[in-house]
């Protein structure tokens, strides 16, 4: 059996897979991982990262974060044993979703569109939901590391510059790589503000 240590390169959430490089090797080797949970070696051509060879179950990968700490050891051969960045998000949104007794997506969305007539708004629906609001603050609620990358949950002020509706934003960031992940939910009308 044979052990390679990588660590987390980047995330390619379009092409379902999680790109990995190697660590205590002369030349880095970079590996796949794809959201089907097997691994390939990596053809880093022209920056693709296109997988190329399944990887031998007989080779154990150990992830590391940044500083070297095992994280969690996992082969083509045996169990999964760790979700990737977006998985752990959409989790930790969902919990988030659930204590906080959250709307979702849609019903936000339904509740703000139902003004756009009323105003005599001629643009189109995405504008009207996306472009004449306004971010009047927000408050990181919570933190957490995955992968050796830094999370956190912010609550988002939000009001509509136009109806005047007011709601709170509730998503999970991806600290380290500065992009969302995953929209945990929405309180809007009465309770907001």
């Amino acid at each position: 059996m044979r052990t390679i240590r990588v660590k987390y390169h980047h995330d390619d959430s379009g092409n379902c897979r999680t790109t990995f490089m190697t660590v205590d090797e002369e030349k880095t080797r970079y590996f796949n991982r794809l959201d089907s949970r097997e691994w390939y070696t990596v053809y880093p051509s022209g920056g693709y990262w296109e997988s190329d060879t399944r990887v031998r179950d007989d080779v154990v990968f150990e992830i590391v974060d940044n500083d070297g700490n095992l994280l969690f050891t996992e082969s083509n051969a045996g169990p999964k044993t760790f979700c990737t960045a977006r998985e752990k998000a959409k989790k930790v949104a969902t919990e988030y979703a659930e204590k906080l007794n959250l709307s979702t997506y849609e019903e936000w969305r339904k509740w703000l569109l139902e003004d756009m007539n009323t105003h005599g708004y001629k643009g189109y629906a995405d504008n009207w939901l996306y472009a004449e609001t306004g971010r009047r603050g927000c408050e990181k609620i919570a933190e957490y590391k995955h992968l050796g990358m830094d999370f956190a949950v912010y609550k988002e002020k939000m009001d509509h510059i136009i109806c005047g509706k007011r709601w709170f934003h509730f998503y999970v960031y991806n600290v380290s790589e500065k992009r969302t992940e995953a929209v945990c939910g929405f309180i809007y009308g009465e309770e907001a503000w």
